[in-house]
């Protein structure tokens, strides 16, 4: 595999101001560029090839990037792949990448992709959200890292865009 790559792509794109890209991108934004590719290939629209290439980017950026206990960022500046403030771990974000990861990894599996695959596990299993659960038995909206606390704003487990969230933690065994 390629040792450097720098794959991320801008949050939004606006016609109506002078600098059109948004430099910065979320890990939901990471996890559905997975997903947009695979989606691409199904739709024939790129080749399996391209697909790899794509998928391999991706993922190598994506373990390149710093991370809290496993969990990236709520945002990276695309150009330098740094953390950009105030850094802080949205729950729901990271949900959305791990989900995306998943996906992922089975279509890896799929097309014997075991590089690739080894570090797509690495990826899902270093994701920690026992950190971002509280004593109320719900996640937190996420953890704030320059006040080295949980924002005191909690998802309900079920009924909120933490769902998806809820159920890998729990798939995972970090939360109850």
């Amino acid at each position: 595999l390629k040792e450097e790559y720098n794959y991320l792509i801008p949050d939004n794109y606006q016609e109506t101001r002078e600098e059109k890209l948004e430099y910065r991108t979320s890990p939901t934004n990471i996890g559905y560029s997975l997903t947009s590719v695979i989606s691409a290939y199904f739709l024939g629209l790129i080749d399996i090839d391209k697909c790899m290439d794509y998928l391999e980017k991706i993922v190598i950026t994506i373990d390149s990037l710093e991370k809290w206990n496993g969990d990236l960022y709520n945002w990276y500046h695309i150009k330098t792949k740094k953390a950009l403030p105030p850094r802080f771990i949205s729950s729901v974000d990271s949900g959305n990448l791990v989900a995306s990861l998943i996906v992922t990894l089975e279509f890896l599996r799929e097309n014997e992709q075991d590089d690739l695959v080894m570090i797509v596990e690495s990826l899902i299993e270093e994701t920690n959200f026992k950190k971002l659960y509280t004593k109320k038995d719900v996640l937190s909206i996420g953890f704030d890292i320059e006040k080295n606390q949980l924002s005191i704003y909690n998802y309900n487990k079920f009924a909120s865009e933490s769902r998806l969230t809820s159920f890998i933690a729990i798939c995972k065994g970090d939360i109850p």
